[in-house]
């Protein structure tokens, strides 16, 4: 049996710890966590305070680990100690270069990454001839496209010989755009955040609106919902929109707000808070102008709740079209708000919805188990 190392970080931890959760159930593998201060406070970590070292150690060796505990090994987990919240500090390299030692003394097989490595995290490629790379961006997102991002998927992609994509649609384009050899691109998907199941909501004082949750940003469309939502007022008075998120209002907001439909909560919103409103929406909308895949979706299918989202990048994909939700065309408020509108109206098919994803998200072809017995094949193909 090989030994694997997967290394991710706190911003993945939802979709991360129910496939390693799987994973280690066959496979001989540890989870590393790459924790700095501004982020040992994401997701399933609650670290009140790091060590000073630049190290590698046990996950056990801290408090605040419990949400995570309850789902992975976590004395097959280990965090990599990053103080510095810069990427390119000494503190940051060196815990780095002791990540990579520490790979070499567990004489690993794969080394598994779920992202580009920055230039600080170089050293890394050292072992790039048995590294797999999870590619939740096979093209970039319009609003995240800079220099920076750039030179690091240039390298990782130059760099790395294996490759595991998330969505199928974006295949082609980024093996032709990268120069890369099909045979070590490898095929996988997401599933849903299971631990939102089990989390505690914090409810909000309405319910049936239309929900839109996330960061805010250009490329997420919300403009165009808000468009459209206007529609369904017309004709719907009873209709309304929450929009739950932190991020910069690209676009005036006002009239939507005076209109008496919208309900904003421009900030971070807390787990317990994420829960409470999914499970109070009649479903959620995913409105975005490009996309590769989305966990907003594998949140709200967590919860069993319908998505309608727009046909860029691999949504369609995770949502089948009057299975799971609806698929419409991006930036057409009317047919955003046809979609919306008829499934306001339809409350048996958004029930059948319910039903479908709970199907096929918890125990079908889409499950973690699924996903973890194909993952683990490409583990046993790489050299």
């Amino acid at each position: 049996m090989k030994k694997i190392a997967y290394i991710s970080v706190p911003h993945f931890a939802d979709c991360d710890a129910p496939l390693i959760q799987h994973l280690q159930e066959n496979n001989d593998i540890i989870y590393i966590i790459k924790v700095s201060d501004d982020t040992k406070k994401l997701t399933l970590l609650n670290i009140d305070r790091l060590k000073k070292c630049s190290s590698v150690v046990p996950a056990t060796d801290y408090r605040g680990m419990e949400a995570l505990g309850n789902i992975v090994d976590l004395s097959k987990t280990y965090i990599v100690n990053m103080p510095s919240t810069k990427n390119y500090s000494p503190s940051s390299i060196w815990a780095i270069i002791k990540l990579t030692l520490f790979l070499l003394k567990k004489k690993v097989d794969v080394v598994h990454i779920t992202s580009p490595l920055n230039l600080g995290e170089l050293c890394l490629y050292f072992l790039r001839k048995r590294m797999l790379l999870t590619v939740h961006d096979p093209l970039s997102h319009s609003s995240n496209d800079d220099l920076r991002n750039k030179i690091h998927r240039g390298l990782a992609f130059r760099l790395v010989s294996n490759f595991l994509i998330l969505n199928q649609s974006q295949r082609e384009v980024f093996i032709s755009r990268n120069h890369l050899e099909k045979k070590h691109v490898y095929n996988s998907q997401l599933s849903i955040y299971t631990h939102l199941q089990s989390t505690k909501p914090q409810y909000p004082a309405t319910e049936g609106y239309v929900l839109f949750f996330g960061s805010i940003s250009s490329y997420k469309g919300i403009d165009i919902l808000c468009e459209a939502m206007k529609e369904v007022h017309a004709k719907r008075p009873d209709a309304r929109l929450i929009i739950a998120g932190k991020g910069t209002i690209y676009f005036d907001i006002s009239p939507y707000m005076e209109a008496g439909f919208l309900e904003l909560h421009n900030r971070y919103i807390t787990t317990e808070e994420l829960v409470g409103f999914i499970r109070k929406a009649a479903f959620v909308v995913c409105p975005y102008i490009d996309a590769t895949q989305s966990g907003v979706i594998m949140s709200a299918f967590a919860l069993n709740s319908p998505v309608i989202a727009t046909n860029v990048g691999g949504l369609s994909e995770m949502v089948t079209d009057g299975r799971h939700g609806m698929i419409v065309p991006p930036k057409d408020s009317k047919a955003l708000s046809q979609a919306i509108e008829a499934l306001l109206t339809d409350t048996s098919l958004l029930e059948k919805m319910r039903k479908n994803i709970a199907e096929d998200y918890i125990q079908g072809n889409r499950s973690w188990e699924t996903i973890s017995k194909g993952i683990s094949h490409v583990y046993s193909q790489i050299p």
